[in-house]
Parts: C-alpha cells; structure tokens; sequence
C-alpha cells in the first residue's frame, strides 16, 4: 500500500508557521482517539441543472453505500445561482435518499465564474447546519470507501488536500512568484504567511497550494463567508493569470482566506481526492486499491472513457465495478429542452462576462 494511502502522521499546521517545513505530527494513537470521538457531519454538494444532476444524485447514493460511518450523515445539495428548476425526478431521488435541497439566488455580482457557486453554497452551507464540522464534495467524486481523516481533530479547523504544483509558486525563482506576489499585495498579507507545503503527487514545496475538491471543516469558523470575500477581494484586484487561464479557479482564494482567518488547518492524503481519468499523469492503476475517494471529473458521461473506468475497478475495487456497472454512464442531458435552452444562454453570457472581465485586468504569467 503507498503512503500517501496510510501515512496518518499528517502535516498539522497554523498560518504563523516559520519559512520552512516543520509541521506538528498527529500520532496515531491521537488519530485513533480523534476518531473514536467522531464530530457530527454534514456533507454538502453544489448542485445545478443538467449534468450536475445526475452527478450530485450518483455521489450522494455512492456515499450512501460505502460511506461506512459517514454512510448516514445529513446531506445538502444547494443551488446558490440563478439557473433552471432542477427536474422532479433529481427531487424525488433526493428525497429518496435523504437530502435536504436548498435553492437560494443571492445574485452574486461574480456569479458568472464558473466556480463562485462553489463558493456561495458553502456559505449557505454554513447557515444551514447545525452540526460540528462541514464536508464539501464536488459532484463528480465517488466515496469508495469510509473517507476517516475527513473528520477534524479539535484543535483543527479546515482540512484539505494538497494535488500538484500546476499554478504554484515554489518560491522568488518561480515563473509563478509574480502572480501570488501581486495577490499577497492586495490581500495585504505577507507573502511569507502563506505556509509551504510539499503537494503529494509531484512533491513540491510551494507556498498554500491547495484543491478544493474535497475538503472539510468547522461549522462556525467562518470558511464560507471568509472564502467569498476573499473570491471578491481577488476579482475586484483584476490581477489574473494568463491569457489561457486568467483565474486558475477557486484554490488561490480560498488558500488566501484561510490564511486571512488565521484557521487551523492540516492535509490528508492525495487518496481522498483521486484523479481518475484516461488521460491523468496522475491516475496509476495500481495505486487505485488505495484510494478512498475517486475524482472522475467527465469520464462517466462518455461511453469510451465510462468503459475504460469500469475496466479499471473490475480488478482493484471489484465491489465498486459491482455497484457502479449498471448505474452509468450518466445522462448529461437532463431537463428537456426548455431547460437545455436556458442553460445555453447562461453560459454564453457567463463567457462573456468571464472574458470581458479578463480583457481588462493585469496577467503575471
């Protein structure tokens, strides 16, 4: 088994961390106590018209089957954006399966990026629960078996996971540096502050680089509301990326706000939101009997790519392959015409705004 799958001495950190990798270790006797004290959850998922739909449904009833502990646990889907009804059969299997569904427009002025949603339902997220930590899982994961490190210690506040480089800055030589050091400026936080951490794929040092495809944490610390301004606090900068990719996607924000809130905070292993596609240069086949929660992102919604996955979890995880062979691939076109329509102009508009508002922003890379 790789170590990434059972190494559970995990960096722990706090944002007045030195310049230099010297986490506490949780021992595994604390690991196992923590555990066994296990803090009400709830997990909560983003949820619109379409694709997502089937997406949210299949994760939830995934979670549901081999969640173990967590199988049980409330569950919200939010819809925080304008947007299509989603379809009466996506509300009754919701119901069917226990979710509670929150539809909320805050007509948010950043609504057109692609991922302030995410943002936004973790802050209705916040509001509407009442237990002890939060879980965020994007649509496209599967929860392949009992996910234990999601739960947080008491002395931690925010836990998430550490992929890869990619847009990261490994320091004042990095081609990267520019970018997160104009941020820091308008944050008017200390480029320092950002901890380094080593990202478990490519073992990188690199200040807070971070993917918020899982992650989990305190109910009353503030995460949902502390990440969206600083969202706003990044679009309001106009500082951007590059040409191709001005806003790398809601990672920077929300490693700036953590830092901002001053929260406590510690990474779980790359097992907890495993890449699996094709295409991955991360995706091994033999480390997928390690994996704990599986990131799909397309690959269930094409007939090619779905085969491939199932042949994949045929040998490794024959229990999932089971399950999983009769439930995809998923319809991505959900809701009829009308629907479809409407969908179609949102996102025109949404690129629209998107490249306006990069066409008039400063780029660092």
């Amino acid at each position: 088994m790789l170590d990434w799958a059972y190494n559970i001495k995990l960096a722990v950190g706090k944002i007045d961390i030195e310049d230099k990798l010297s986490y506490p270790q949780v021992t595994e006797s604390q690991q196992m106590s923590n555990i066994q004290s296990q803090p009400s959850t709830t997990v909560f998922f983003c949820v619109e018209s379409g694709h997502f739909e089937a997406q949210t449904l299949l994760a939830v009833e995934c979670l549901r089957h081999f969640g173990g502990r967590f199988a049980n646990v409330p569950v919200l889907a939010i819809t925080p954006r304008l947007g299509p009804s989603l379809t009466r059969e996506t509300l009754r299997r919701f119901d069917e399966l226990g979710v509670t569904y929150i539809r909320q427009d805050l007509g948010h002025r950043y609504s057109w990026f692609g991922f302030t949603n995410k943002v936004l339902a973790a802050m209705l997220a916040e509001e509407y629960t009442s237990t002890e930590q939060i879980i965020w899982m994007d649509s496209d994961t599967l929860v392949v078996e009992e996910p234990e490190l999601l739960w947080l210690e008491p002395d931690i506040d925010f836990a998430i996971c550490s992929v890869d480089k990619n847009v990261g800055t490994s320091g004042p030589d990095d081609k990267n540096e520019p970018y997160w050091l104009a941020l820091s400026k308008y944050y008017n936080i200390d480029i320092d502050r950002l901890p380094w951490v080593i990202t478990e794929f490519d073992r990188q040092r690199v200040r807070f680089r971070l993917h918020s495809g899982i992650y989990a944490f305190r109910r009353g610390s503030g995460l949902g509301k502390g990440w969206l301004k600083a969202s706003e606090q990044m679009f309001d900068s106009h500082i951007v990326y590059n040409k191709e990719v001005p806003f790398p996607g809601d990672d920077i924000a929300l490693a700036f706000g953590v830092v901002e809130m001053n929260l406590r905070w510690r990474l779980f292993p790359m097992s907890y939101n495993y890449e699996m596609t094709p295409t991955s240069s991360i995706y091994k086949h033999e480390e997928l009997h390690s994996a704990i929660i599986l990131h799909y992102h397309y690959v269930i919604t094409q007939a090619d790519s779905c085969t491939w996955l199932l042949k994949e979890l045929q040998s490794e995880l024959p229990e999932v392959y089971n399950w999983l062979k009769e439930r995809v691939p998923l319809n991505p076109k959900i809701g009829g015409f009308n629907r479809s329509l409407v969908r179609r102009c949102l996102q025109e508009w949404r690129v629209r705004k998107y490249k306006q508002f990069a066409a008039n922003s400063q780029y660092f890379a």
